[in-house]
């Protein structure tokens, strides 16, 4: 009896230990992206206090899976440049700031990462001096903010500002990034920004 059992068994065994099918790429989970691709998306954050509202105001696909977004500052009815960024599973890149299009483009987040996945780099400023800095990725998180509560990744930016070969200032910066959002809470020191209101967009 103990025979049969076994020999009734083995093939169910045996089919639990077959290696799995390879999931179809449909099918896999997509990474989110962190930021809003609808255009007339709108973000109002408090800046220390002050209110100041941002348009998504223009939105393209990339050639490659991803989107350029370009958002407006609003004020008093009027509409100024303020970041262009290229938003894709990968993460988010500053390409433009306030109608100037950056040298070297900057990575604010980089997907999917790994705790305390870092990268570097070097931006220049107008003028003589510019920002050496490192980012990393420090995990995910509970954010409450006024606009309520979102799970974001979490970023500490840590930069020096260099005059030649002297540093001459230095900055820490902790930014929290929620999915299909953006950003929704920044600290540093003497500086806090939250998100007040989020509405998204139609386009």
């Amino acid at each position: 009896m103990i025979r049969l059992i076994v020999v009734l068994f083995t093939p169910v065994a045996l089919i639990g230990l077959a290696p799995a099918a390879p999931v179809p790429k449909h099918l896999m989970p997509k990474e989110p992206l962190y930021y809003s691709v609808q255009k007339g998306t709108r973000w109002v954050y408090t800046d220390n206090g002050t209110d100041c509202e941002y348009e998504a105001t223009d939105v393209k696909p990339l050639a490659r899976d991803g989107w350029t977004v370009t958002v407006e500052c609003v004020r008093n009815g009027a509409k100024s440049p303020d970041q262009k960024l290229e938003v894709s599973p990968r993460g988010l890149v500053l390409i433009e700031s306030r109608g100037i299009s950056a040298e070297n483009p900057l990575c604010l987040l980089q997907r999917p990462t790994e705790p305390n996945a870092e990268w570097s780099y070097r931006r220049y400023n107008p003028g003589t001096t510019y920002d050496r800095g490192t980012m990393t990725v420090t995990g995910t998180e509970d954010v409450k903010v006024p606009a309520g509560a979102f799970r974001a990744v979490r970023v500490v930016h840590e930069v020096t500002v260099m005059r030649g070969d002297k540093p001459v200032h230095q900055l820490r910066v902790t930014s929290w990034y929620a999915p299909d959002v953006g950003l929704v809470k920044a600290t540093g020191e003497g500086y806090k920004l939250e998100l007040k209101s989020f509405t998204p967009g139609k386009g």
